[in-house]
This record gives structure tokens, sequence and C-alpha cells, in this order.
């Protein structure tokens, strides 16, 4: 039985198409091994908290927000979740299986280079899974902050940037949200 989570109904289908896709990169690369994950822009953790309950991965989550951060330790005090920005990630090159944000690239100040960053500390092969709000489309232009969605192109763009390659998006059912899922060189 899936866990029951504090997921807005308008992610859990992509939530739900994220953590299949992990799930199907943990069987093909090592199978009975947790996945090591990094959360960008965690906020309070309930990503974090989902995918680690459903797929047994590892995840360290990162936000430049404490008190976001303060509320996702005590939701999950068995996960690690640091104060941290996307843009200058303390972690070593190569540190991570795969890499999740969940509605909060629009939120990063310098997205490009939170996705370069991305890519350093992503292994050789990896994935990184964004989801996040689709820019120039009238089911969102009505948000306080749709001037800063991107457009799928622009998201495939900005990801081709950083060096990732095998890029592909997924809408979700209404149109309002995307699954952007890319590997590492």
């Amino acid at each position: 039985m899936a866990y029951v989570s504090d997921l807005l109904e308008n992610e859990i289908e992509l939530v739900t198409e994220l953590t299949r896709r992990l799930r199907a990169e943990a069987a093909r690369i090592a199978p009975g091994v947790p996945l090591k994950i990094l959360d960008l822009g965690c906020g309070t953790g309930k990503l974090s908290h989902y995918l680690h309950k459903e797929t047994g991965c590892a995840v360290i989550g990162i936000d430049p927000e404490e008190k976001s951060v303060a509320k996702a330790r005590q939701k999950a005090p068995e996960l690690a979740f640091l104060v941290q920005s996307a843009e200058m990630l303390l972690f070593p090159d190569a540190d991570f299986d795969g890499i999740v944000s969940l509605k909060a690239v629009h939120e990063i100040p310098h997205p490009q280079q939170a996705l370069h960053e991305a890519y350093r500390v992503l292994r050789h092969g990896g994935l990184i899974f964004i989801i996040d709000w689709v820019g120039g489309v009238p089911q969102t232009s009505s948000h306080g902050h749709a001037k800063l969605y991107l457009s799928p192109k622009q998201l495939q763009s900005a990801l081709t940037a950083a060096g990732f390659v095998a890029i592909s998006l997924t809408l979700n059912t209404v149109g309002t949200l995307m699954l952007a899922e890319a590997r590492k060189r």
C-alpha cells in the first residue's frame, strides 16, 4: 500500500510517475541498494519523505529557508535536511545517484547556475527529475509566480545548457505541471 503523504492533489500524478522511474533506475543500476538522492528546494520535506517511504532511497533535502528545513527535520527526523543554496551546493562531485525537485526550480534565483551545480554533484549516468509549473499556458498564467515559470522548451534548453542529455518532458493530464527527466553524460 502506498504511503499516505501530504502531497497535494495536483502533485500526485507526476510524483507517482517520478517514483516509478526512480524504482526502475534503482533496479537497473544496483538492485537492492538504495539510491542516494538530493532533493533541491525540499521545502518542508514532503517529496523527500515520500520518496524515502516509497522507494527506500537515502534522501538528503536542501532548502535556503531555515524555517522550512526545521519543519522538514521535525516531519522526517530519519532524513538529512540542510540549509543550503541550490546555486552553490556543498557536496563533492558525483556524490548523488539522482536529483529531484518538486515545484521549486521557479523559486531559485539563478536556476541555470543551480542546474550546473546539480550536474556537478550527480554521478556519471545519474538522473535528474524536475516537477514544476508549466510556464506560458493559460492554466498557470494567473499564478503569482507565473512570470518565473519555465515553458517546456525553456526547461529543456536549460537542462541542455547544463550538460544533460536524454531529456524527456511529461505534462500532467491538465497541463499545469511538467516532469522533466534528464541524464548526466
